[in-house]
């Protein structure tokens, strides 16, 4: 008997037989018992079209609006807040989310619950921000003799609304960082005109400048103050018209300059106004400027007349020579010759130059005195002619040697020119800016 498996395909009927009878059963099950899915046509819905119509708009009349009364402002007491503590949430706790209504979305709505909770995942806690620390504050302490008012802050100019004659305000970290204004002026007395009217009707011989008016030479010695402070600092200064001696103004004015040639004679409210003016915080500078000739005296150095002016101003408001006020020489390590430059050593005065350039060395005093009452400075005293310097004086002295061939004074005068403006400026940065000043006083009022 042959084996099935041996017999070729074509002689095998049996095994043609069961691969037909196997065909047919699978064409059976594809065909015959697999169901068929049903598809369901859904209708299709229209397109919405939107049409934009352009409306005018509606006409308003108008009607004047009737502004509600205003309550009167009060103070209510500052309510201590208290303090925020932050929170966390405990593990288990959850938060509800927003709920969005189904109706917008179109789909149904018996699927959605109706909110969704979501639970906060409990993270570490973690400092966000500037970390508040409990400690003592610690800084450096302003000087006294320094006006601290926010420098790049503050725009100074802009306060200049005319009821003050200064305000000046320091750097407390470099003195010679200051800006502010200040209005100078000069005193002005009827009898120490007439006293310079008459030694120049009598032609007694004085320096040909002395021969203008006194107040002209005056407001020219200011004016050259004025321009160098203005080139060297940030302080904004003009000259105003002199101010009288006896004018309760005078109480306003912070820095004023009082040059004497001649004796002469004054009146008791000259004297008590003086007197009150510094006694208040103004700052008062005296220069003698009389000419001295080669065989002068030490007599006439000084002109007694300015000292007793001085002197019955503090008796006309109760003040004691020696013991509430003095006349004391200046120290070159005062505060007033390092308020804006470095001065060391005093430089010479127009009453000087004559002598330094002959044969007769300089007899006038080396220091110059101060007007202290109590601890504080209120004035200064000298005797060496610094003003001419600031009226220009020294340059037409140097023009004048250099057309007469006088070599030797005119460098002596160049010399010294730039080392009395320097003086000139620290004169006026300590009368602004020292404890007590009446520009401090002014401002601090406000």
């Amino acid at each position: 008997m042959k084996r099935p498996w041996k017999v070729p395909l074509h002689k095998n009927s049996k095994l043609q037989s069961c691969l037909a009878l196997s065909l047919a059963l699978h064409l059976l099950v594809l065909f015959g018992l697999m169901p068929h899915e049903r598809v369901t046509h859904y209708p299709v819905l229209p397109q919405i079209m939107v049409e934009f119509t352009k409306r005018p708009p509606p006409q308003r009349s108008l009607t004047r609006r009737q502004r509600p009364q205003q309550r009167p402002l009060v103070r209510r007491p500052a309510l201590q807040a208290a303090p925020v503590v932050a929170q966390r949430p405990a593990p288990t706790a959850s938060r509800p989310l927003p709920v969005m209504k189904a109706a917008s979305l179109r789909i149904p709505t018996a699927s959605l619950p109706d909110r969704l909770e979501m639970p906060v995942p409990d993270f570490p806690a973690r400092q966000i921000g500037p970390e508040m620390r409990a400690g003592a504050l610690e800084g450096t302490r302003q000087g006294a003799d320094e006006i601290d008012m926010s420098l790049e802050l503050m725009d100074v100019e802009a306060l200049d609304t005319g009821r003050h004659r200064a305000m000046v305000v320091v750097d407390p970290n470099d003195r010679r960082k200051l800006k502010g204004f200040l209005y100078m002026s000069n005193l002005y007395s009827p009898s120490i005109e007439r006293a310079e009217e008459s030694v120049r009707a009598e032609n007694i011989q004085v320096r040909w400048y002395h021969q203008m008016p006194r107040q002209m030479v005056e407001r020219r010695m200011l004016q050259g103050l004025a321009d160098k402070m203005m080139a060297k600092t940030q302080v904004h200064v003009e000259v105003r018209d002199a101010v009288r001696l006896d004018d309760p103004q005078l109480l306003q004015v912070p820095f004023v300059l009082m040059t004497v040639n001649t004796p002469f004679d004054f009146t008791d409210s000259e004297a008590a106004n003086l007197g009150a003016y510094l006694t208040s915080g103004g700052f008062l500078f005296v220069d003698i400027m009389s000419m001295l000739w080669a065989d002068y005296s030490d007599t006439e150095l000084d002109i007694p007349a300015a000292r007793s002016l001085i002197r019955a101003s503090f008796e006309a408001v109760g003040y004691q020579e020696w013991k509430d006020w003095q006349f004391r020489r200046l120290a070159i390590t005062h505060p007033l010759y390092h308020s804006f430059y470095d001065i060391k050593s005093l430089p010479r005065g127009m009453r000087d130059m004559h002598f330094l350039a002959g044969d007769y060395p300089p007899r006038t005093p080396d220091y110059l005195e101060g007007i202290v009452v109590g601890d504080q400075l209120v004035g200064v005293y000298s005797m060496r002619n610094y003003a001419d310097f600031w009226a220009g004086i020294g340059r037409e002295l140097v023009d004048w040697s250099l057309v007469n061939n006088v070599a030797n004074h005119s460098m002596l005068v160049s010399a010294e020119e730039p080392l009395v403006y320097n003086l000139g400026v620290n004169l006026v940065v300590y009368a602004l800016t020292r404890e007590g000043s009446l520009a401090r006083q002014l401002v601090d009022a406000d």
